[in-house]
């Protein structure tokens, strides 16, 4: 079997497919589904900070604990790392380091950061309490250990630790990602160097690019080869207009402007959503989207018609300003770029993920668009995969960079 093949075996697909679908289709934006139905672990004393937290800058290892049997060939840590929350402040995060077995070489293993897609935005939907079935999740987790990389795996600020979750909130994921790629350096176990690049399908995809944008300035020491994004979720306003009317779209929209509600002290459901589907919307934002817990969501859902949202937040502020900020692509990212795209993904349409290429082409960046023909959303961070992990074995070989940027419209 190639190496992955837990990832992308073909029962586990059909497997995920079928919750998905008895969920009434409910696959978007990355939702990495965990193969199994149990529900969601309940935070413990773990994911505690101590207060005041320890000294130290941004990726400072606050405490790590092994996982026993995460993925075959592996050592696998549970970590908690200081990182950076929205208003500029010292705070804890939790996730997961994966170590390959045996030993290491001279100059230290390289660093995949993985940004992962949407899980929820409930404390308890951290993708680390799920243990080994975290490894479900972190599309071709098999590729990068054969490989001999370290995989660093944040679950974001507020899964596991308090919250807010900043869902979407592109800044505050991109630090995430750089803080554990720091923590995985400091981790003695893991023997990894500063190398590194940041892997990501759809949310995870946004994080990637927000992540490529940061990097230079926010963690000058680490080094950046390549930024690998996944159907990334592109311009907020194209990714609401494209999903308002489906069941997928109310859940993905409701977590988004729950998550801003709670995050942005100016932002309020009042001003954007009806005061019937209030109570809708925060009740789909207490559910993760794992096992059980993904039915849980749909009634909330079906509950939502069309007109819900009361004034479109692209055309309100502080939402408008909000969906801005939070698009990619806004500031350089100066490495080169890999984007993956369905072409039968209806969650971020084909068409979206051209134009943000082409800004990003318009910008000077160096991108490689890869559209897969008749592969869905939910599917593609799987199948892309090894082409992923190939693209990313270049970029820390050293080797030029492929582009389609001359090729008129990407893709």
């Amino acid at each position: 079997a190639r190496p992955g093949a837990a990832q992308g075996r073909p029962g586990a697909v059909r497997w995920t497919l079928a919750i998905a679908a008895l969920a009434l289709a409910l696959g978007g934006m990355g939702l990495s589904i965990a193969l199994h139905a149990s529900s969601p672990r309940r935070p413990g004393p773990f994911y505690a900070a101590p207060s005041p937290l320890p000294r130290g800058p941004p990726g400072t290892l606050i405490r790590e604990e092994l996982i026993p049997g995460f993925y075959p060939g592996t050592k696998a840590y549970r970590v908690l790392y200081k990182s950076t929350d929205f208003n500029g402040r010292p705070t804890a995060v939790s996730g997961v380091v994966v170590v390959p077995e045996g030993p290491a070489p001279l100059h230290g293993r390289k660093i995949i950061a993985f940004a992962h897609g949407t899980v929820g935005v409930a404390r308890n939907c951290a993708p680390s309490l799920q243990n080994g079935g975290f490894a479900q999740i972190i599309e071709g987790l098999g590729e990068f250990i054969a490989a001999g990389y370290v995989v660093a795996a944040t679950d974001y600020e507020g899964l596991g630790t308090p919250g807010p979750n900043a869902y979407l909130v592109g800044r505050v994921e991109a630090m995430d990602v750089l803080d554990s790629a720091r923590a995985a350096h400091r981790l003695k176990e893991a023997h990894a160097g500063v190398d590194f690049a940041v892997w990501g399908h759809s949310q995870g995809g946004q994080a990637s690019l927000f992540t490529g944008q940061l990097a230079a300035g926010y963690a000058p020491g680490l080094h950046l080869v390549g930024v690998a994004a996944g159907a990334p979720v592109p311009g907020l306003v194209d990714l609401f207009k494209a999903n308002l009317d489906t069941t997928v779209g109310k859940v993905l929209i409701a977590l988004a402007l729950s998550s801003w509600s709670h995050v942005y002290d100016a932002a309020s459901l009042e001003q954007i959503v009806t005061p019937a589907a209030r109570p809708s919307v925060e009740a789909i934002a207490r559910y993760c989207l794992y096992g059980r817990e993904i039915l849980a969501s749909i009634p909330s859902a079906l509950l939502l018609n069309l007109s819900f949202i009361s004034t479109p937040p692209w055309q309100t502020q502080p939402w408008k300003a909000i969906s801005q900020q939070n698009s990619p692509g806004a500031t350089p990212i100066g490495v080169p770029v890999l984007i993956t795209q369905g072409g039968a993904d209806k969650v971020v349409p084909l068409a979206v993920t051209q134009r943000l290429a082409a800004k990003l082409c318009a910008r000077g960046e160096t991108v490689d668009l890869r559209v897969y023909p008749s592969v869905e959303h939910l599917e593609a961070g799987i199948v892309v995969a090894p082409d992923v992990a190939a693209w990313i074995a270049a970029r820390f070989a050293g080797r030029p960079a492929p582009s389609t940027c001359s090729a008129g419209a990407p893709g």
